[in-house]
């Protein structure tokens, strides 16, 4: 169980104040980008690499809305990096209700010709077996 708590601010919701799908698709992409960073690959690394990750399918369900100023924890259910990225993350509240979940599938574009590319291994080095349990000592 990957985790890490944040609060929904005011950029994050509607004129109801409820958190827009943008704004959870955007958690999910930070956290995303944490992991990357723990595990060794940088924004820096990346653009060295010539290498962008781009969005591709996701699936968002609501069960319940997060409203601004809440406090909420997303947990990173799945996250398998390979030619493509597949992330399955969930949204709680504080009181532990599952608020939401997104399905997301994101992949790796030469930066340069602006194609999509297989993972590149200077990358994929980076991740084995114990990649969850590391970053989970890590947080």
């Amino acid at each position: 169980m990957i985790c890490k708590n944040y609060v929904v601010s005011g950029e994050d919701v509607n004129d109801h104040m409820v958190m827009e799908d943008s704004a959870y698709i955007s958690y999910t992409l930070r956290l995303l980008y944490h992991f990357l960073f723990y595990n060794g690959v940088s924004r820096e690394k990346l653009n060295g690499l010539h290498v962008e990750l781009q969005e591709g399918n996701q699936v968002l369900l609501f069960h319940k809305d997060l409203m601004f100023t809440e406090p909420f924890f997303i947990e990173l259910k799945h996250c398998h990096i390979n030619d493509k990225i597949n992330v399955k993350s969930c949204f709680f509240n504080s009181k532990n209700e599952c608020c939401a979940e997104i399905t997301k599938e994101i992949e790796w574009v030469d930066s340069i010709h602006k194609e999509i590319i297989p993972a590149p291994k200077q990358i994929l080095k980076y991740f084995d077996t114990n990649t969850r349990e590391k970053f989970l000592n890590f947080l």
